[in-house]
């Protein structure tokens, strides 16, 4: 009997399969280590020569534009002495144009910056009269300031090219008066520098301080990413030169060749030797990969049952090691019920019967799982084994298990549905009705099946032929996609709304043998459908009787989705929305669409034509088809608007005669104080007469008179002129104005009221208040009837406690709060909330406008005015303005 050799014993060393690609790979190793030191060489050489060439070049550049330099600078000297005019400007312009290509034109610019001067005058890139702008002016101001030549910044024409300006400051006796101008092309210049050997050799790119390339020689083909960058010292540019890919020389022609010859020889000897070898292998490894990669459990049986070789597929299938399995029993992993059949039929292939054989068995994995799998069986007599080569049909046994019981599923599935399922074949013969097909039409399937139209649920007479119709279509393949609506009758003569989905039957193969149709009750839609049309009508009815403008439009394309009755009087009397379908929004609402973000919006609005004023709000809102829409509603105030206008001119011409009126209750006072001034200069005017009498008069004895005279007629003049200012009637003007500067005014009309009370003010302001911005007559008359009411108010007090405060403080970044403070009798708290309303008062005399007038004028500069108990006694009024914004 012939001995089994094992899987391991056959294998060869792995160092006998490495060495025909080692060597290929240490010849390539070996080959790639010369190329690199002989590529290192030459781009070292390469580096130096274009080091040394980007030099000459950046010099040779250099030079040029110093040449360029000197002539306009000869040129700017004799426009500064007074010896060049525009003739001789044009021949000398004309010869510096001749003798430099790259120079585009020659400009002469006064100190307003306007061109005076232009060669070439009819085909140059500028036009005579015109101003300089950009980075030509950025470059005018800097020559103007630092009186030295000075490039501009490098800059595009119309037609996509850069250019770059040399300005030269044009001085007359020390004076600047314009400047001369070269414009330069920025590709030209840098195309003709170079000569033919250096174009050759490389590319040489302008580029200005931002790294932009402005210009270059020619466009090749670069060697590498090596360069050499030179700045050009007073420009703001610099140069780059790459080098660019030529013909290769002969002698590393040779070297290449030499190197590329040998080594075609010397791999064809290794690779000759590498087939001689892999020949002897390649059955092996194909045997050996198939074992290993095969998906199948291949292995070798002993007569016994022992496994002497498995694959890795044992090991995934099992669970178990090769190891763990090379051994042991193969009839200890079957199923007990299995076994023994299985050992019978070994014996018998090996002795006996010696036929190939397949059988399906279940296995016992690790874990306890049971698997499925047809064996192949083939002995091998002479060295008493047996292969065996296992298939895994587990999914293919869960497959059928799970058919079986999906079939089930959709049967059940398709009984629960409450969507009717029909099927006909080719001709309109019922093949197929679900159990909601039957309740939907009140046929049982009995009833329905190998029916052909017209079916027993149709209705008859003239609908009959609709159903024909439709049937029809259906057959012939042109049923909407979409499906239709159809009214049948069940058989209990109840007629009721179906909605049909039509699609074709396609079985396995792909052969179209008939139609299916899923059938759904809608009547309950149907009616709903009806009552929301009704209240559709309801709602229509409603929103056309408003006395309001009502539209919906789509915030993105200002689509007008919805509009009532008024919004097309008022907005489209020509009816041109109705003549088209969607339509936009009016333009003047076209505003109210913006900053959509916000969801609602409440302003007024003016209209020109027709003139009126509306009230328009918006309110985000989802419309029928489920996108974001705004709701605008515009209501007419132009009776309302008109009304505050006329209440805001009352409201001014009561605060002008309430400040009259404050004047007027303060007359007495007023001429009392005025008596004063005037009775002490008529004393003083009687005694300097009485002296000039008696001859005892001397310049130096009445000169103090005259001055306490000049004195009382200032102190007289003072008080009239507050008085004028307080009680003159204007406009309001806010403007940023010092709160003290405001309070001083005040305080020198309240200081005589105070007197005339025997009351006194303490005032308390921090030295340092921002300006709050006011109309300052309007706060002086606020502080002033406050200061005056609080003098009022403690008239009963002692008049040791008869003190007024007035102090202020910042409340907040944008907001000065004002406090007056008093000792009189306060205010009870059932009267607070009345105090402020208009024509309501606590004095005998008083006409109940001073408080409210005072609490609108607060009001009208975005303030609030109220009043607190004062814990010493009286009451403290509080108000706030606004601080003037930075």
């Amino acid at each position: 009997m012939r001995r089994y050799h094992t899987y391991a014993q056959r294998q060869r060393p792995t160092w006998y399969r490495l060495f025909p690609n080692a060597s290929i790979v240490l010849f390539f190793l070996t080959m790639a280590v010369m190329l690199w030191a002989l590529d290192s060489r030459e781009a070292e050489q390469l580096r130096t020569a274009l080091a040394r060439d980007a030099l000459w070049a950046e010099q040779t550049l250099q030079l040029h534009l110093e040449d360029n330099l000197n002539q306009l600078t000869e040129l700017a000297r004799e426009a500064g002495r007074g010896d060049l005019d525009e003739s001789g400007f044009q021949i000398q312009a004309a010869q510096f144009l001749g003798n430099t290509p790259e120079l585009l034109a020659v400009v002469r610019a006064d100190t307003g910056m306007i061109l005076r001067w232009i060669a070439p005058y009819e085909e140059g890139p500028l036009t005579l009269g015109d101003g300089l702008s950009g980075a030509s002016a950025d470059a005018f101001v800097k020559a103007r300031i630092e009186s030295r030549p000075v490039y501009s910044r490098p800059y595009q024409s119309a037609d996509g090219q850069w250019r770059l300006e040399l300005q030269v400051p044009v001085l007359r006796n020390g004076q600047f008066v314009g400047t001369m101008i070269a414009v330069f092309s920025a590709n030209t210049l840098i195309r003709r520098l170079p000569p033919s050997w250096f174009s050759e050799k490389y590319q040489l790119e302008l580029i200005d301080t931002d790294g932009r390339e402005i210009g270059r020689n020619a466009q090749k083909r670069l060697s590498g990413k090596l360069s050499e960058k030179l700045p050009l010292p007073g420009t703001g540019l610099a140069i780059i030169a790459r080098p660019v890919k030529g013909a290769s020389s002969p002698s590393r022609v040779l070297q290449f060749g030499l190197i590329a010859g040998l080594t075609v020889l010397t791999l064809l000897s290794l690779l000759s030797l590498n087939r001689h070898i892999r020949r002897r292998i390649s059955a092996e490894e194909e045997r050996d990969r198939v074992y290993r990669l095969s998906q199948e459990l291949l292995g070798v049986i002993g007569q016994d049952g022992t496994l002497l070789e498995v694959n890795p597929a044992f090991e995934t299938v099992l669970g178990y090691t090769q190891q763990e399995l090379v051994g042991t029993s193969f009839l200890s992993y079957l199923h007990p019920a299995e076994r023994d059949t299985l050992q019978e039929g070994f014996s018998g292939m090996l002795h006996h019967d010696q036929s190939h054989r397949y059988v399906e068995t279940r296995l016992l994995t690790r874990s306890g799982e049971t698997r499925w799998i047809v064996w192949a069986l083939s002995p091998l007599p002479d060295s008493g084994v047996v292969y065996v080569s296992g298939r895994d049909i587990t999914a293919k046994k869960m497959a059928e298990e799970a058919l079986w019981h999906e079939s089930t599923f959709r049967k059940a599935m398709e009984d629960s549905l409450v969507v009717g399922l029909r099927a006909i074949d080719l001709e309109g013969r019922i093949t197929y009705v679900n159990p909601a097909f039957c309740d939907i039409t009140g046929f049982s399937e009995q009833e329905l099946l190998g029916q052909l139209p017209p079916y027993p649920y149709w209705r008859s007479g003239e609908a009959a032929e609709l159903h024909q119709r439709h049937m029809a279509a259906a057959l012939a393949g042109d049923a909407p996609k979409e499906g239709l609506e159809s009214l049948i009758r069940r058989k209990d003569g109840k007629e009721i709304h179906v909605y049909l989905l039509i699609s074709p039957l396609i079985d396995h193969d792909g052969r179209h043998t008939g139609w299916m149709t899923a059938m759904t009750d809608i009547t309950e839609r149907q009616e709903a459908q009806q009552r929301l049309e009704a209240s559709h009508e309801r709602f229509v009815t409603v929103i056309e009787g408003l006395d309001a403008a009502v539209a919906v439009v789509d915030p993105d394309s200002h689509e007008l989705l919805f509009c009532n009755q008024r919004y097309r009087q008022w907005f489209d009397p020509d009816n041109t929305l109705g003549q088209e379908d969607g339509g936009c929004c009016d333009l003047r609402l076209a505003f109210l669409m913006r900053d959509v973000e916000r969801p609602e919006l409440d302003l007024q609005l003016q209209l020109a034509d027709p003139p009126r004023w509306l009230s328009a709000r918006r309110r985000r809102v989802r419309w029928v088809d489920g996108r974001a829409t705004l709701m605008v509603i515009l209501t007419d105030i132009t009776q309302q608007h008109e009304a505050e206008q006329r209440y805001e001119q009352q409201m001014e011409k009561l605060q002008a005669t309430s400040r009259l009126v404050t004047m007027g209750e303060m007359a007495s006072t007023l001429a009392h104080e005025l008596n004063q001034p005037l009775s002490a200069i008529a004393n003083y005017q009687a005694g300097c007469i009485e002296r000039l009498r008696q001859g005892r008069a001397s310049a130096e004895s009445l000169l103090p008179v005259m001055e306490k005279i000049t004195a009382q007629a200032e102190r007289a003049g003072k008080i009239v002129r507050r008085v004028r200012e307080f009680v003159k009637q204007s406009e309001p003007d806010r403007k940023p104005c010092q709160l003290s500067d405001i309070v001083e005014a005040t305080l020198a009309i309240a200081d005589i009221e105070a007197r005339r009370y025997a009351a006194s003010i303490v005032l308390q302001l921090p030295p340092r208040l921002p300006e709050v911005c006011v109309d300052p007559i309007l706060i002086e008359q606020v502080l002033l009837n406050l200061i005056k009411n609080g003098i009022e108010a403690m008239q009963d007090t002692e008049p040791a406690r008869r003190q007024l405060t007035v102090s202020a403080y910042v409340l907040n970044p944008r907001r000065v709060e004002v406090a007056i403070a008093d000792r009189g009798h306060g205010v009870p708290a059932d009267l607070k909330g009345r105090l402020f309303d208009a024509f309501f008062t606590t004095k005998k005399e008083g006409m109940g406008m001073g408080l409210n007038i005072c609490r609108t004028i607060i009001e009208f500069h975005q303030g609030q005015l109220w009043v607190e108990d004062n814990p010493d006694g009286g009451s403290i009024f509080r108000l706030t303005l606004p601080v003037t914004e930075a």
